[in-house]
């Protein structure tokens, strides 16, 4: 696939850190804000809005010999994980329900909805029960089948595995899907 289709497809497949950034821009121009409101405070001898910055650096300097001593540290211990989780964040990837379709040098995109449902088509008529009665949930790397069959009528187990293989390999999805194919026990009274 060329390199604006595997760009596309990429934009198209994974969300982006639009909200996270945002937020984290508004936090910071607010800090800056407010820092640079009360240095201009102190430059006009006026009274601190909350504190000044200079009995603000002499807390910062003062902060590793306050007390409770567990307290400091659990908020360090905190905002220490704050950053961790923003680092993850921003490195791993965030999946959508969506996955790629191979399809020569085409991009094809397949929302995993779409995917289920061409699923559940195919099991219903390979396990003869009616619409509804099979259920396929999607997600990043697997599809589970779930079939009611109707009263007094077996379904062919190994015939839905293979249904649901066949089915999965013919869509040649990227990343590829699992599945789980399970009978219930009890039946649904047929129409």
């Amino acid at each position: 696939m060329s390199a604006p289709y595997a760009r596309i497809v990429r934009r198209e497949t994974h969300s982006p850190r639009t909200a996270t950034t945002i937020l984290l821009a508004v936090l910071i121009i607010l800090a800056c804000a407010y820092a640079g409101t009360e240095l201009i405070l102190r430059m006009l001898g006026q009274p601190a809005l909350l504190v000044s910055p200079a009995d603000a650096w002499t807390w910062l300097a003062t902060l590793p010999t306050l007390e409770p001593l567990a307290a400091i540290s659990a908020g360090g211990a905190l905002v220490a994980v704050v950053g961790l989780l923003l680092i993850l964040h921003a490195i791993r990837s965030g999946r959508l329900a969506r996955h790629e379709m191979v399809l020569g040098d085409r991009a094809v995109i397949v929302d995993n909805g779409v995917l289920a449902s061409a699923i559940a088509r195919r099991v219903e008529t390979v396990a003869r029960v009616p619409q509804g009665q099979a259920a396929v949930s999607v997600s990043h790397r697997r599809a589970i089948v779930e079939v009611t069959p109707t009263s007094g009528i077996p379904v062919d187990e190994e015939s839905v595995r293979r249904a649901v293989a066949e089915e999965i390999a013919s869509y040649d999805v990227r990343p590829a899907l699992r599945h789980t194919v399970h009978i219930k026990q009890t039946g649904a009274i047929g129409s």
